[in-house]
This record gives structure tokens, C-alpha cells and sequence, in this order.
């Protein structure tokens, strides 16, 4: 998946992670596979690429493997706009995801010299914040 993203206005702390294996990186799995991820909750290890913080109309762009994992916490009253292609889905393997960052003694030194940490699978969204508003529109283009 690819996201297209544009803050309108305000503020907004970003993170963003990328995760370390090429099976949970590409997602290479089942949707049986992913099904026991969520109800396990399993930990895959991910490394803290980017961290900063978004203001004005600044623009960015999500790769499918590359900056996918991400935080945005507002720091005043923000707005932003997203398309994502392919879309999620309820119907296939494309759900959105959530994810919690675990604190690990687990993590040799080496690992977190380099940001690598752990990052568990989660079924239910962070508490969202009063008057957040998400619009989904149906896509009228060709595939």
C-alpha cells in the first residue's frame, strides 16, 4: 500500500517504523496467517526510521515497506488528508493495523544502538481523540 498524505494545518509529531523480517516487511502471509497474528498478538521486531515533527501543508508519501508503520499524535488542532491505494479492505487481507510499541529487556545492546524495538499486533484502534472524523469514499477510476 502506498499512502499519499498532506497535513492542511496544524501541528503533528510523527514516528514511523520499518519492520526487519521480509515475511512481516512484504507482508508474506495468509489471511489465516494474519488472523493469528491479531488474536495472538504477536511481536515483530521493527526499526524507528523517521521521527519529527509535521507543521503548515507539508506532504509525504508511504511505501509499502518503507515508513508503514507509523505515529501521528497532534500537537494542537490538526487536520490531514490521506489516500491510500489499494484501499483497505474487510473482504481481503488489506485491514488496517494497529500496532503497540512494547518495552523489551529482551533487545540485545546492538539492537538498540541501531532502533531496532518490538512492536506487538493489535486488534483495537489508540483511543481516538474527540471530533475525529474519518471520510471513506468509494474509488471511481480504473484498477
Amino acid at each position: 500500500m502506498c499512502v499519499f498524505f498532506r497535513l492542511m494545518f496544524g501541528e503533528l509529531s510523527y514516528r514511523s517504523y520499518d519492520k526487519v523480517e521480509d515475511k512481516f516487511k512484504y507482508n508474506d502471509f495468509s489471511c489465516d496467517e494474519y488472523q493469528e497474528l491479531l488474536e495472538t498478538q504477536y511481536t515483530v521486531k521493527a526499526k524507528k526510521v523517521k521521527e519529527f515533527s509535521l507543521k503548515g501543508s507539508n506532504m509525504m508519501l508511504v511505501k509499502p515497506s518503507h515508513n508503514n508503520m507509523h505515529e501521528f499524535v497532534a500537537e494542537e488542532n490538526s487536520c490531514f488528508f490521506d489516500i491510500c491505494l489499494p484501499n483497505y479492505s474487510d473482504h481481503s487481507c488489506r485491514r488496517i493495523t494497529y500496532f503497540k510499541e512494547m518495552a523489551d529487556d529482551s533487545l540485545s545492546h546492538q539492537e538498540r544502538m541501531a532502533n531496532i524495538t518490538n512492536l506487538q499486533y493489535h486488534t483495537t484502534p489508540p483511543k481516538m481523540p474527540v471530533d475525529f472524523d474519518i471520510k471513506e469514499l468509494e474509488y471511481r477510476g480504473e484498477y
